[in-house]
């Protein structure tokens, strides 16, 4: 598997889950409240088994990530058709009515086509 692609899928979906830290040490929750680094809060990891492309998600207790705010984006490869799960829901202060995953989150996407390429 290309190694930038992975690179890259991880780094997209960790800046997606970091304005959830930002916008509580925004809005009053600064006071002795640390956060933890986001590769701690969302621990990821992934597997490729022939054209099987397995991401996941580990999730600190108290974090949640935003199911709306998870895109993947290829870069060399073609993925096929990515499912996410429905997700909790969850009433957000800044964004309404959301669907959330706590705990873990676990993706199987097709690999259509991957080049090999520069790590």
């Amino acid at each position: 598997m290309d190694q930038r692609l992975i690179k890259l899928i991880f780094l997209i979906c960790s800046l997606f889950f970091l304005p959830q830290a930002a916008q509580a040490s925004l809005f009053g929750q600064s006071g002795g409240s640390q956060f933890v680094p986001v590769d701690q809060a969302f621990a990821f990891d992934f597997k490729q088994q022939d054209r099987q492309l397995a991401l996941s998600w580990q999730i600190r207790p108290g974090y949640y990530l935003y199911r709306q705010q998870i895109k993947l984006v290829p870069q060399q490869a073609a993925l096929g058709t990515v499912e996410l799960p429905e997700g909790l829901s969850h009433k957000d202060e800044f964004f309404g009515e959301v669907a959330i995953f706590k705990q873990q989150l676990a993706l199987n996407i097709p690999l259509q086509q991957a080049s090999k390429g520069p790590a």
